[in-house]
């Protein structure tokens, strides 16, 4: 069967709409107007030749002005002539039906000429009648107007009829039209609607050319899903780079194995396992020689258990490993985690590049440790990111104290951004104090957070939550806007040539509006009575890239100083390269000062600084002892407990005062 376009089928069926519709009514008309026609003249024609055979009869034996009581009578009593003229041979009325209607002057045709094309046409006929006089004939015209009302209500109940065959024709047409529209589109296309939410059998083939094409393509698509369908559900369970049970098929076979041990009373254990510094590997190395090394852990981790024991892969360098059998206390499940340390530790081998793989790894168990997969799941969880907290390359179990301090971390995380909102935040202040002159000349701005709730909370507590979130972006911020404030508020006072030293962490660094964060707060200050404290740390990644960052900050004019020198690694290489202002020597090397070693350590510092031209302050001064040797040796600065700990600042000017 051949089929056409819906376009084309609507086409068609409105021009045949329109053409039928047309044709039945001009037939309908043109046949009624020749009907018509037929019978008017035919009655023109009876009427003219009886009034001209009356008026040929009667003219010869009486008077015109006799008959003309008889011709009203004929003209009134006939719907079809309006009006009769007789006229004599001087071109005169002599008489006229309608005497109060001037004359119409039109050109009437002879009745002899009368036919059905122009008898609808025609208002006016005539005919002649001869009479002698003797010898000598005379003649009289007798003109027969027509009554063009009657004609055209005539022609108005043909138009009505003609109207009502159109409309009676149209509703049968289109009745038939629909019944055709509905059997090969509509119908046709709910066929496919059902086919296309059940997958039923196929429909046969359709007249129009786009449903028809829509049922083949179905046809086509449900045949290839079916395909991929089949295909899919072979893969469904598998991660497709490893080969082991992916998130939802553990997801699965866990809620199996806890419904089985509600059952049997059997415990079974989780493993979370995250390889350690796998972005490293990537970023380094490539994601394809990071896809060998997942494959390579995926088969460490199959040969590390046992055949009924479940392996997975979460996702990215995330592995799930559930012993679900015979796990009677945590004895088998370390020999499993050793074992997994163990063949881990074998080195990697890919391109003669060797590889070394560590892994953090938590352990959960059921029911100790959750009754559903959820809470297993985090739990083992929460214990990986404990071990990796540790040093990493380890295992860790779950614990309740864990959890405790899981949930602190959340609820100090809470705290900080209400802390933030509501002012809890405080600054104190430490005295810096000149060795030589014992005079306070500078202070570090230290923050202190006080809870209404549970009172002042040391920073050890929260700084480092703060650095974990990011949220010493915004601490970070807090406090420089606050020790600018303060600068202003010293302006005019005896302190306004005091030094505000303020920490700025590696976090910060990584905030690309740093710069242009600090040139705003600062552009109304001396910026010189501003140091900013750099740890080490911010120097361990991606050096350049800060280099930069420390370079737009001193040109800014801003003092740096080195944090807690000597506790890192290569502190040396960072004085060589980066223009520090002052040096400052940590606690630890301080507190070590009655030891020969630590003195011998701090007078090293102590030299390396004055060789470089750097102001040298020495951290966590506590007794006289240890000032009289920094004395001794020439050090600039020291802070620290001697001089006072860290102040509000109504008590930090009230030292000032005392002590300057």
């Amino acid at each position: 069967m051949k089929s056409i376009s819906i376009k084309r089928f609507i086409m068609t069926g409105v021009l045949a709409l329109v053409v039928g519709m047309g044709f039945i009514y001009y037939d309908f008309y043109n046949t009624t107007k020749t009907n018509i026609a037929k019978l008017l003249k035919d009655d023109i024609q009876n009427n003219s030749f009886d009034i001209k055979h009356f008026l040929n009869s009667e003219l010869k034996i009486s008077n015109i002005n006799t008959l003309k009581a008889h011709l009203d009578s004929i003209v009134s009593s006939n719907n079809l002539i309006k009006n009769l003229e007789i006229i004599n041979n001087l071109n005169r009325v002599i008489y006229s039906t309608d005497r109060k209607t001037k004359r119409l002057n039109l050109k009437c045709l002879n009745i002899s000429e009368l036919s059905a094309n122009n008898v609808l046409k025609t208002k006016c006929y005539s005919f002649s009648t001869t009479l002698y006089n003797g010898l000598e004939p005379y003649y009289y015209t007798s003109n027969i107007y027509i009554n063009e009302d009657y004609v055209n209500k005539l022609l108005d109940e043909n138009i009505v009829r003609n109207i009502i065959y159109f409309l009676l024709f149209s509703y049968i047409f289109i009745t038939i039209f629909w019944y055709f529209l509905k059997k090969i589109i509509i119908l046709p296309l709910e066929e496919l609607r059902q086919y296309a939410y059940y997958s039923s059998q196929t429909p046969k083939e359709f007249f129009i050319n786009e449903i028809e094409s829509i049922r083949y393509s179905l046809s086509m698509t449900f045949s290839r899903l079916k395909k991929e369908q089949e295909e899919l559900y072979n893969l469904s369970t598998r991660d497709k780079l490893s080969g082991l049970y992916n998130r939802m098929s553990l997801m699965e076979k866990m809620n199996w194995i806890i419904s089985n041990s509600e059952r049997t009373g059997e415990k079974f254990a989780i493993i979370f396992l995250d390889l350690d510094n796998f972005k490293t590997i990537n970023d380094s190395m490539g994601h394809d020689f990071g896809d060998k090394i997942l494959i390579e852990v995926s088969n460490i981790l199959l040969k590390s258990v046992r055949e009924n024991d479940i392996v997975s892969r979460l996702g990215g360098d995330e592995f799930v490993v559930v012993l679900s059998q015979n796990i009677e206390d945590e004895t088998k499940i370390v020999e499993v985690l050793d074992r997994i340390k163990k063949y881990l530790s074998i080195p990697v081998t890919f391109d003669d590049y060797k590889y070394y793989l560590t892994a953090s790894m938590g352990v959960s168990i059921y029911p100790r440790d959750g009754r559903d997969v959820t809470t297993l799941l985090k739990n083992a969880d929460i214990a990986m990111y404990k071990a990796k907290n540790l040093g990493k390359n380890n295992y860790h179990f779950f614990t309740d104290s864990l959890d405790a301090e899981i949930q602190m971390k959340v609820s100090m995380q809470k705290l900080l951004i209400d802390a933030l909102d509501n002012g809890y935040f405080e600054l104190y202040y430490q005295p810096k104090v000149d060795v030589k002159l014992n005079k306070i000349k500078s202070c570090e701005a230290l923050i202190r957070l006080n809870d209404p709730a549970r009172g002042m909370i040391p920073p050890n507590d929260f700084i480092s939550i703060a650095e974990e979130n990011n949220f010493i972006l915004k601490l970070g911020d807090w406090i420089i806007r606050q020790s600018v404030n303060q600068i202003k508020l010293w302006e005019n006072t005896i302190y306004k040539d005091i030094k505000i030293s303020i920490n700025v962490s590696a976090k910060q660094f990584q905030d690309k509006n740093l710069v242009q964060k600090i040139d705003m707060y600062t552009k109304d200050i001396n910026r010189s009575l501003i140091d900013l404290e750099l740890t080490e740390s911010v120097f361990i990644n991606d050096f350049d890239k800060n280099y930069e960052v420390i370079s737009q900050l001193k040109s800014l004019g801003f003092t740096l100083s080195l944090d807690d020198f000597g506790t890192g690694y290569s502190s040396l290489s960072y004085l060589k390269k980066i223009p520090f202002d002052t040096i400052k020597i940590d606690k630890t090397f301080i507190d070590d000062i009655e030891y020969e070693d630590g003195r011998n350590f701090t007078d090293m510092i102590v030299d390396i600084a004055k060789n470089l031209n750097m102001e040298i302050v020495a951290e966590g001064v506590e007794n006289k002892e240890q000032l009289k040797y920094l004395k001794s040796i020439n050090c600039d600065t020291y802070q620290g407990y001697l001089c006072s700990r860290p102040l509000k600042i109504e008590k930090f000017e009230e030292l000032y005062k005392k002590i300057n």
